[in-house]
C-alpha cells in the first residue's frame, strides 16, 4: 500500500526551516490536515523538552536535545484540540537528525512504538536531515500494516 498523503511545498519548508532554526538540536512538530482527505497543510512546532529532560534525570534520559526529541505534551495536547475544533486530524509528526541522515532509527521507531504497535498508525513520520545548520534531506515514513513495519517515501 502506498502513501498517497499530499505535502505540499510550502509545509515541506516550513518543517525544513524549523529544523535550520533550531540546529545544532533536534526540532520537532506536528502537521495537521482536513480529515477525510489526503491534504496536510498545518505545520505546528512543537517545544523538545528532552534537554529539561536530561538535565533533571539523566540516567533515565542520557540523550540531550542534539540526538534525540520529546515533545511538550502541553503543546501536543494543544495541536490536538485545534485539529478537532477544525475538523481536521494529525497527518504527519515531524522531526530532524542534525548532522545525521534522514533516516528512521530505533530511537525513532521506539518513541512511535511504544508497545510495539504505532500510536498513530495512519500518521507519517518526517525525518529531516540539517547538515551545518541547512536542511539537506527529507523523508517520510509510513506503518505498513501488512508489513507490521515502516516504509520510507523520499520527500525531497
Amino acid at each position: 500500500m502506498e502513501r498517497d498523503l499530499k505535502i505540499s511545498s510550502y509545509v515541506l519548508d516550513m518543517m525544513l526551516q524549523h529544523g535550520e532554526r533550531e540546529y545544532p538540536n533536534e526540532a520537532c512538530g506536528m502537521v495537521i490536515g482536513p480529515q477525510e482527505k489526503k491534504a496536510a497543510i498545518g505545520v505546528f512546532p512543537i517545544k523538545n523538552l528532552q534537554n529539561e529532560l536530561n538535565q533533571k534525570d539523566p540516567v533515565r534520559y542520557p540523550r540531550t536535545a542534539t540526538t534525540a526529541y520529546s515533545m511538550d505534551p502541553k503543546e501536543v495536547r494543544i495541536v490536538e484540540k485545534e485539529a478537532e475544533s477544525k475538523g481536521f486530524e494529525l497527518k504527519l509528526i515531524y522531526h530532524s537528525h542534525p548532522d545525521h541522515g534522514a533516516y528512521f532509527s530505533e530511537e525513532d521507531r521506539a518513541i512511535a512504538c511504544p508497545w510495539g504497535e504505532p500510536t498513530y498508525p495512519n500518521v507519517g513520520h518526517v525525518v529531516i536531515s540539517v547538515e551545518k545548520g541547512k536542511a539537506v534531506a527529507a523523508k517520510e515514513f509510513y506503518w505498513n500494516e501488512e508489513k507490521k513495519d515502516f516504509e520510507e517515501r523520499k520527500l525531497k
